[in-house]
């Protein structure tokens, strides 16, 4: 066996044969001097950075490099510098270089130094990596892409989900999903051929772009089933956009030729009161709109049916929660934006999650979170609008409005249900004070439901932010204030605390 034989390096730097050697390279080559100076680039490295020797040699590594890698390529520099060994073959590290009109391209990069009595060579290989990362991100584009309608896919639609409720969970912010269906589609499809099937699914997506604002995301959720993310979207205003969807398919794709005329099925549901989780809210939001679907079709669902009511009482139920939306919309009471029931509704569902309330109960403190106030019907705009200090008949007039609602409620179902019992009851209750001073019957402490406590800490704490005519406007500060000073006389003070502590959170 023939004995190793030492490293020896006598080819100057320009000679033929390691010139022509290092330009055949199909990766970039710098040749540094001690103090990281270029003494030496390749044609491959020039042709990576745009640049020509000129502006390359004599300038310090360091240069090329961009500002957020430096600290790492100089620990890397100084490894070699560091090293004792003959041969020293660096780490290779991602980085990113500077390139002509400040270009910036990502690379590979190892830094070596060959050793050998008193001479010594440092040099750095260059990878150029770009056309892999765009490689890499034309890949990914396409496992997330539907290739039909070129929308995101189920997978796409997965992760911005979770990353949604990141954001809402961090900053306690409404969003919704949708889930739309086409109704008929199979029958099209059988009957017409899926070339005519293919064509209507592109067709529906551009009617699906229409109604979508900035910030809103539309996925082919899976065969005609289409999921959409509406961020900082309450219900309401996700029920307005899939009405006005629905409309614009309806007449956009009425096919009067055919034999199957197509329309929507859509199932809403909202974070947080249909689901604090994905799965919560997209089994909510599903099975929203099979019942649509199950109900004919061409329909909207954004609330699960109530178990136990016959359905003409269902029906008056919905019928009063829109009454109540139009009602609010337009005298115009408002929170930040929202209608005075919205913001209050994504409270108390928040605040009865955190208490550990069953899903029936959860759905009570909805359904009487929007139609707390339905009882103001009966007070005249007059008095509502009134810009000054109302007088005590007035006061007497608004205190009504609890009695009047529950009558409401009553009428809807005279069999008196479990289910608008308790909905009575909460509605009524929800002007008590815990000391027994409230309205209309003077309960106190436990005698007030526990639904009826969260919604009165709530609608308070709303009703001190919003605009009124007759006082100020309260900061958030001084409305957490207010709470704290009459938690255990006007509040329940663990739903006051339970507040307090999500309003830190957000």
């Amino acid at each position: 066996m023939m004995p190793q034989q030492p490293f020896v390096f006598n080819f100057p730097l320009s000679s033929s044969l390691v010139l022509s050697f290092a330009n055949a390279s199909a990766n970039g080559l710098f040749v540094l001097d001690l103090q990281g100076n270029i003494e030496f680039a390749n044609k491959k490295i020039l042709d990576i950075l745009s640049l020509n020797e000129n502006d390359i040699l004599g300038r310090n590594i360091n240069s090329l490099i961009a500002p957020a890698y430096k600290e790492k390529e100089s620990i890397a520099f100084d490894k070699v510098l560091q090293s004792d060994v003959a041969v020293y073959a660096g780490e290779k590290v991602e980085t990113v270089l500077i390139g002509k009109e400040d270009i910036e391209i990502t690379v590979s990069f190892t830094c070596n130094m060959l050793r050998h009595q008193a001479q010594s060579i440092l040099f750095c290989v260059i990878e150029d990596l770009s056309h892999h990362l765009e490689l890499q991100k034309q890949l990914y584009h396409q496992a997330i892409t539907d290739s039909l309608t070129g929308l995101f896919n189920r997978r796409h639609f997965d992760v911005r989900l979770g990353e949604e409720f990141k954001r809402a969970n961090r900053y306690r912010r409404a969003f919704s999903v949708v889930i739309i269906d086409i109704d008929g589609f199979k029958q099209a499809n059988d009957l017409y051929g899926h070339q005519y099937g293919d064509e209507m699914l592109v067709k529906s997506t551009q009617v699906y772009q229409q109604v979508l604002r900035e910030g809103d995301t539309v996925y082919r959720y899976g065969g005609d089933e289409f999921a959409m993310i509406l961020p900082e979207t309450s219900k309401e205003g996700a029920i307005e956009l899939a009405e006005r969807l629905k409309e614009i398919f309806a007449k956009q794709y009425s096919l009067s030729q055919k034999r199957i005329n197509l329309s929507l099925s859509i199932g809403i549901a909202s974070y947080p009161e249909d689901g604090m989780d994905d799965k919560g809210l997209i089994g909510a939001a599903d099975r929203r709109m099979y019942h649509s679907k199950e109900s004919g079709g061409n329909i909207v669902t954004s609330y699960d049916e109530i178990g136990g009511l016959e359905d003409d009482a269902e029906t008056l139920l919905r019928s009063l929660r829109n009454l109540a939306h139009v009602m609010e919309k337009n005298r115009g009471i408002s929170t930040g934006g929202l209608n005075h029931s919205q913001s209050i509704r994504s409270l108390v569902i928040e605040i009865g999650h955190k208490f550990g309330l069953t899903y029936d109960r959860i759905s009570l403190l909805e359904q009487a979170s929007i139609l707390h106030d339905i009882g103001s019907l009966y007070i005249s705009s007059a008095i509502l609008k009134k810009e000054s200090k109302l007088s005590k008949l007035e006061w007497d007039e608004i205190k009504k409005h609890t009695r009047v609602g529950e009558e409401i409620i009553n009428m809807i179902s005279p069999q008196h249900g479990e289910y608008m019992i308790e909905l009575q009851k909460i509605i009524g209750q929800h002007h008590e004070r815990m000391d027994g001073t409230g309205y209309p019957r003077g309960l106190s402490g436990e005698q007030i439901l526990l639904e009826a406590r969260i919604l009165s800490v709530a609608d308070s704490y709303y009703a001190m932010l919003s605009q009124r005519p007759y006082r100020k406007t309260f900061s958030k500060k001084e409305a957490q204030q207010e709470l704290s000073i009459r938690a255990g006389e006007y509040y329940d003070p663990a739903v006051v605390n339970m507040l307090l502590e999500l309003e830190t959170e957000s």
